[in-house]
């Protein structure tokens, strides 16, 4: 979706427009709640997050600046803060976002494959999960928004407010923890190089 078409949504949704709501809602519910979801391991957290991101679309229609962002990077943006702030209560103290302690690995997702490459596919998607849970929380949102939401690098720095060389930095310290962690799963070429997740 363009941004044009975006902000046409956002306008008739700011006058009680319900089919624009349902189709920005249809459009990317599933990949804000897949966000939030891998940030917190939590499912039912992550259902609250993303149901409360929608709602403050609602309520402010017009925070969303068509030429500054996609609506995409705006909802991620919006549901970043509040998986932050469930952090902060959950922890119920003022600290730094890579001090919060790591959530549970989540469960992979099955394929229709034969039985072993089923087997096989599980096990390594229940490694990635575990090892993208275990990175510290500033590592993993940068590794979920590029690999999972597939966003650029300059969204990712407007979500998570950090400059441009940050988002590389964190990325290229994910990479190389995940590519360590998963080296027994995966053959990575030269040990230099950091490859993206697929």
């Amino acid at each position: 979706m363009n941004t044009n078409s975006e902000a046409n949504l956002i306008e008739k949704l700011a006058h009680g427009d319900e089919p624009a709501f349902s189709e920005i809602y249809g459009r990317y519910h599933n990949r804000v709640y897949g966000f939030v979801y891998r940030m917190t391991g939590n499912q039912m957290i992550a259902e609250d997050l993303t149901h409360e991101t929608f709602i403050i679309l609602i309520e402010h229609p017009k925070r969303y600046l068509a030429e500054r962002c996609s609506l995409l990077t705006f909802l991620c943006a919006v549901a970043r803060n509040l998986v932050m702030n469930q952090l902060r209560r959950k922890h119920n103290r003022d600290v730094r976002f890579d001090d919060f302690e790591n959530f549970n690995a989540l469960e992979s997702e099955t394929k229709q494959n034969n039985p072993l490459a089923d087997l096989l596919d599980k096990e390594l998607a229940a490694q990635i999960d575990a090892c993208i849970a275990a990175l510290p929380p500033f590592q993993r949102e940068v590794i979920i928004l590029r690999e999972f939401q597939e966003l650029s690098y300059k969204e990712i720095a407007k979500v998570t407010e950090a400059e441009l060389s940050s988002v590389k930095a964190r990325l290229h310290r994910a990479r190389q923890t995940l590519a360590k962690a998963l080296a027994a799963y995966v053959t990575l070429p030269k040990k230099d190089k950091c490859y993206e997740l697929h």
